[in-house]
């Protein structure tokens, strides 16, 4: 019997363009099952954001001149919504759920464990992709960064909590070069080698696809991917939160658009001789 395929992830490290027709490739892809598929639907999830208006007429916009002829906007804004029934109907037939920016921690604690979130993982088993950019990226992994210090290398406490747990054993970090996040990432990683860190950068989106063991860049900018496994000694249990991080031996890969890498076996995949 054929395996059921998951749906693909597409994880948007934010501020994805969205007016020049030769800049939209990463929402381009976001609507590609929507396109493929006769009568296809995107749902656009506001709830990370406390202003959903704006960004649902954003969106409705961009994948209107992308040519995507349905779309829904589902705006949850407390938990209650996450169990109406009218709300879980919204999502029947989706192509592409596409979750916006805002506040990652506003995702979990509005939709976790609902008949709503519970639907929408359903959905993604079926085939659905799911598309989170900023907030919603973050949301994405196991486990969320939802805080802690930018452009600094010091050990300040990080704030984490569960996240959707789509991408298991991975912390994804939006904004990525553009905001100095590289330490704070490097620093969840450290508290936690067994997660793989990946950091977005703005315009750019990694495409999880192969049932979530491989990731494909997208767009003008850079991932980086921090594999702790190898961490032979840090600095995070002296508990000196002002000092600087010291962390040995972590695996550190620059990705740009087109490179791959293999999540399963935590390992880039080497570009082919005709790329070279």
């Amino acid at each position: 019997m054929t395996q059921r395929r998951r749906g693909d992830l597409l994880v948007i490290g934010g501020s994805e363009k969205k007016d020049s027709d030769e800049e939209r490739a990463i929402l381009r892809q976001a609507a590609r099952k929507a396109l493929e598929e006769d009568g296809g639907r995107i749902v656009v999830l506001t709830v990370a954001s406390m202003e959903p208006e704006p960004l649902a007429e954003i969106y409705q916009k961009a994948f209107g001149r992308l040519g995507v002829r349905q779309m829904e906007v589902l705006d949850i804004r407390n938990r209650e919504q996450a169990y109406e029934p009218a709300n879980v109907e919204k999502l029947a037939g989706a192509s592409v759920l596409f979750f916006t920016g805002g506040d990652q921690l506003r995702i979990t604690s509005q939709m976790g464990g609902s008949p709503l979130l519970e639907r929408i993982f359903a959905l993604h088993e079926e085939g659905a992709a799911i598309v989170g950019t900023s907030a919603g990226a973050a949301a994405m992994s196991e486990t969320m960064l939802i805080g802690g210090p930018t452009n600094r290398s010091c050990l300040s406490t990080l704030a984490m909590a569960p996240g959707l747990g789509l991408l298991k054993g991975v912390i994804v970090d939006s904004h990525f070069t553009e905001r100095g996040r590289f330490a704070r990432l490097m620093g969840a990683v450290a508290q936690n080698p067994h997660n793989l860190g990946i950091g977005i950068d703005e315009d750019t989106a990694v495409l999880v696809s192969e049932n979530d063991e491989e990731l494909t860049v997208l767009g003008s900018g850079a991932v980086y991917v921090i594999d702790g496994r190898g961490i032979r000694f840090t600095s995070l249990s002296e508990r000196h939160p002002e000092r600087i991080l010291t962390v040995h031996d972590a695996r550190v890969h620059v990705l740009g658009r087109g490179d791959r890498y293999n999540l399963k076996e935590r390992r880039p995949i080497v570009p082919s001789l005709e790329r070279v």
